[in-house]
């Protein structure tokens, strides 16, 4: 007999799932609470230029930086100014973040619900893919089910991805599935991972390692240029 496997067979079709779905719900959580995070953004560029100025004038008032680089240090971390703007610029940021978030979610639901309760019984990505929610016998997720697999996927995300990450190993289910007491298969007749499915996973991987590096660029860019 073949012992069972330790990781899940079915991580790379999961995620590439997932990514669909993500794809075709994050440009209409954008375009529907563009208003609120615009404003966001637009505020959070004037802070950066605030910013910009205390740093600017605390350097000028320290005679040499290079002499005295812990005086320089304390200025900074001294000035009510700047410590008022990376605040704001924090909460603006987190603020930005948490609306598209919240239509994030709501579409979620929107999208996913109907696709588990049909004869797909999963999302769009999960259909394309071959992937099925069921219940943890193997049956028919109930609506209340999928409810409550829905509203648990939060515990998932607020764990930093650790809920998600428990579907990588044995049982191979993530924490909102062991919550709602369901699970996701493959169907019998499913193919290898497309090659198109595989370059999808390759650039979401190489945007989770590039972006925060260009977004650090960026910002150490418009805090020392004027």
């Amino acid at each position: 007999m073949r012992p069972p496997p330790l990781r899940n067979p079915h991580w790379q079709r999961r995620c590439a799932a997932f990514l669909i779905d993500f794809t075709a719900l994050t440009p209409l959580s954008l375009l529907l609470t563009a208003p609120w995070w615009r404003a966001d953004l637009r505020a959070a560029a004037a802070t950066i230029d605030t910013l910009r100025s205390a740093m600017n004038g605390a350097m000028a008032n320290t005679p040499s930086i290079d002499a005295d680089a812990s005086a320089l240090y304390a200025r900074l971390l001294s000035d009510p100014v700047l410590h008022a703007a990376v605040t704001t610029l924090a909460y603006r940021i987190t603020d930005a973040v948490l609306v598209v978030t919240a239509a994030y979610a709501v579409l979620s639901a929107a999208w996913n619900l109907p696709g588990e309760q049909s004869s797909w019984q999963g999302s769009p990505g999960k259909h394309l893919l071959g992937l099925r929610v069921v219940d943890a016998s193997g049956y028919r997720a109930t609506f209340w089910q999928l409810l409550l697999r829905q509203l648990a996927a939060g515990l998932s995300w607020l764990s930093l991805n650790l809920g998600h990450l428990l579907a990588l190993l044995p049982p191979f289910r993530s924490l909102h599935d062991r919550i709602a007491d369901t699970d996701v298969v493959t169907n019998r007749d499913t193919s290898p991972l497309p090659p198109w499915a595989r370059a999808l996973l390759a650039i979401a991987t190489l945007a989770v390692i590039l972006l925060p590096i260009l977004a650090a660029v960026w910002l150490a860019l418009r805090l020392t240029t004027p």
